[in-house]
């Protein structure tokens, strides 16, 4: 008892020293950056108020609007601190070119990345493998994302969206965008990608698992990668499974002599590393889930915003079903793989959302060199810094985009607009051993981002995101449940609509 009340009786002296102790720290803090000399060969650095946050609240609650307004006070390069981490963003056509461009030895995206991606992918994949091997991984899922496959893709697809939708009642209600569109597009990918055993057991275990590796991609995880909290060890968990789902659907192909499938797991199987020896059954594993999540998350995300933006625009919605009336004859004809391909404004209604809502608004480097140096300026960027570029800002900047926060698909047609000038400089032909990049790094449109680390599968991902939206607005009549479009939600990785994102729909037959 005498123990409590010493305890007790010296709690105000405690919480007295408490808040002084926090109180030295906030002024130290706060008075270090307005006296201590700024280094003028580096970025200017955004003030912050928090000691170890930094501007992590701020960056948080809106990433897009605390990047433009440091932008208008320090230019197109600055650091800031989040969570103990200082952060080098660079904006701009240049900036892009400068982060996606940078050479291995000075800036890695491994080095960036890798804490929080081995746990949800698995080990020796992605950018837990070193870096030549990571480039063979690539190249053997860019070869899996060929015409042949996405030919058998389309009816698939078709299919997979016309049966997701016969659970919706008839003759109307109302449908979650992206919650729907993100239940959609994990069947079409499984079906087109996974492989028929995934498919089959999409409404038994594998949701459950995806669901709990999913929980591994939050901005805490990029933080923090590994604490000890129960949706860490059901990641883990997840992680092991599907790896052991994966082996065993291999082994019984191999034991069938199963190899006549046109998916993603199947090429993965018949391909070999350049050494002549076969992708291991756990290599073959941390690649499908990467894939999985790699083209899950952006065709969710992009589909449910293109659906929301359409629905503010029902004009829109008429002139994608005439240019089917007037490319393929009626809205009854078969969509194919080759005639997706001449719908013009389909195409462009595709652009257009990824401009205004990429799903990845930022993409980072890590500086491994002892410095860094952006040409353009002389700044020099110290190792441990993170570099950072931000297509989310560049693709609504009126440096290159004429009204760039209005959706306008058509500015993709319009041959005077300038947004047909975007695409300069000769790195777009670089081949890092998966075949040319195809687009410069000094484009402000990079929603697949550039260089080394350009994402493979765009080709796929227009491809089902074509076929999606084309099937639906066959289907539907729809508008906003409520008057103007959602706004961004930034809590996740992956930039998505405001819960409840509600599209209110009718049935057209």
């Amino acid at each position: 008892m005498a123990l409590i009340s010493a305890v007790f009786s010296s709690l105000p002296t405690l919480l007295t020293y408490g808040a002084l102790a926090l109180g030295v720290a906030f002024a130290i803090h706060i008075l270090s950056q307005l006296i201590v000399p700024k280094d003028p060969r580096q970025p200017p650095v955004v003030f912050s108020i928090l000691p170890f946050m930094g501007n992590a609240v701020e960056f948080g609650m809106n990433p897009i609007q605390f990047l433009k307004k440091c932008q208008e006070k320090y230019g197109d390069v600055f650091t800031f601190y989040m969570v103990g981490k200082r952060v080098t963003v660079c904006l701009g056509a240049d900036g892009n070119q400068f982060v996606f461009n940078a050479k291995q030895n000075l800036s890695s995206a491994a080095e960036a990345y890798n804490d929080m991606t081995k746990y949800v992918f698995g080990r020796e994949v992605v950018y837990d493998a070193p870096h030549n091997i990571f480039m063979e991984q690539k190249r053997f899922i860019k070869a899996g994302l060929n015409s042949e496959h996405f030919r058998q893709h389309v009816p698939m697809i078709v299919e997979e969206t016309t049966e997701f939708f016969k659970q919706f009642k008839k003759p109307s209600g109302l449908m979650e965008a992206y919650s729907t569109f993100g239940e959609l597009i994990i069947c079409t990918a499984s079906r087109c990608l996974m492989g028929k055993e995934i498919r089959a057991a999409l409404d038994e275990s594998v949701a459950g698992l995806y669901y709990d590796l999913d929980q591994g991609f939050k901005p805490i995880n990029f933080m923090f990668p590994n604490l000890p909290l129960p949706s860490y060890k059901r990641r883990d968990i997840a992680c092991e499974k599907m790896a052991n789902l994966y082996s065993s659907i291999i082994q019984r192909r191999k034991a069938e002599n199963d190899n006549s499938n046109a998916d993603l797991l199947q090429a993965l199987m018949d391909a070999t590393y350049k050494d002549g020896t076969s992708i291991p059954d756990k290599h073959i594993a941390g690649m499908m889930i990467a894939v999985l999540f790699g083209g899950q998350h952006t065709s969710a995300t992009t589909s449910a915003w293109t659906m929301l933006e359409l629905a503010n625009q029902p004009e829109l919605i008429a002139a994608l079903r005439q240019e089917q009336i007037e490319k393929l004859g009626s809205l009854k004809a078969e969509l194919t793989f080759d005639n997706l391909k001449d719908m013009p404004l389909l195409e462009a209604v595709i652009r257009e959302t990824l401009r205004l809502h990429p799903p990845i608004f930022q993409m980072m480097r890590k500086v491994v060199a002892d410095k860094i140096v952006y040409e353009k300026s002389g700044f020099e960027i110290p190792k441990g810094n993170f570099i950072c570029a931000a297509p989310g800002v560049t693709q609504v900047d009126e440096k290159y985009f004429n009204e760039p926060t209005k959706y306008n698909p058509y500015r993709w047609l319009e041959k005077t607009d300038p947004v047909h000038q975007l695409e300069v400089g000769d790195d777009a032909n670089i081949d890092y051993g998966f075949g040319a990049v195809g687009i410069s790094s000094k484009s402000p449109f990079l929603p697949f981002g550039a260089g080394r680390h350009r994402c493979i599968g765009e080709q796929f991902g227009y491809l089902q995101l074509k076929t999606i939206v084309s099937t639906f607005i066959r289907t539907f009549d729809f508008e906003l449940e409520k008057e103007g479009v959602p706004k961004p939600d930034y809590t996740s990785m992956v930039v998505v609509p405001e819960h409840p994102s509600n599209l209110k729909y009718t049935w057209r037959e």
